[in-house]
């Protein structure tokens, strides 16, 4: 993981350095919504079943600079400024879930509730690559997002079974039990991103992007206790604007 950090920060620098010389620089931003999930890669064998997925209202907005390379108009580098949310909620079924309850280790079994809402700034530095005279941009690069504030917490159906080393019952029944992991939302956000934007004018278009985290979503602390490796995948779709 240092050395995607590494890259990332290289590119980042290089790219400022490449749009801080006296070259035309193009700039557009986007608009939209993040669709998608905060999710275990690989999904453990302890959730059995999903009920329900809601995707929350993800809004992000960017600031693209793009620097074409020299005797080109089709190729070039790029970076953003990046305001996003990402946020799902999930209804699943769990059995033997691993969990700290009562700040002990335990396990459930029964219907759960997992809720994220991570507001993030960030930056990512990306290849493009254009086409039918620049209608067309494609992307592919890295992301390094900042966390600015969460709230995660996962909600026990209080008829579920606990297990403990001191036995085993319902947890409250006919109540739900929360519990929070805002402390727990990794502070750092790193990962892929791919994206496309169709222009339909000259200036205005639309936008799509995927973004995947290579890094883990939560602190290690989180993935010990759950034995869940949560990691970003959203989607993107919203409007662009191009200035030049």
């Amino acid at each position: 993981m240092k050395k995607i950090l590494n890259i990332l920060i290289l590119l980042v620098i290089s790219s400022i350095g490449l749009l801080a010389q006296n070259k035309p620089i193009e700039w557009s931003t986007s608009l939209g919504l993040n669709w998608g999930a905060t999710a275990p890669v690989p999904t453990p064998p302890q959730i059995t079943k999903v009920y329900a997925w809601y995707p929350r209202t993800n809004p992000s907005f960017s600031l693209t600079g793009i620097h074409r390379f020299k005797g080109t108009k089709s190729h070039g580098i790029g970076f953003s400024f990046m305001v996003e949310r990402k946020g799902f909620s999930a209804t699943t079924r769990a059995e033997d879930l691993p969990i700290s309850f009562a700040g002990e280790s335990a396990t459930f079994t029964g219907d759960q509730n997992t809720s994220l809402d991570a507001r993030y700034i960030g930056v990512p530095v990306f290849y493009v690559a254009s086409f039918l005279d620049n209608r067309i941009n494609i992307y592919a690069g890295f992301y390094m997002n900042l966390l600015m504030g969460a709230e995660f917490a996962i909600k026990l159906d209080g008829d579920g079974i606990i297990k403990t080393k001191d036995g085993e019952g319902p947890i409250m029944e006919g109540e739900i039990k929360k519990i929070p992991y805002n402390n727990l939302v990794h502070p750092m956000d790193l990962g892929l991103q791919f994206g496309v934007d169709f222009y339909i004018t000259n200036q205005l278009g639309i936008s799509l992007r995927l973004n995947s985290g290579m890094s883990s979503a939560t602190k290690d602390e989180f993935i010990q206790m759950t034995g869940q490796n949560l990691h970003n995948i959203y989607a993107f779709t919203g409007i662009c604007y191009r200035f030049n």
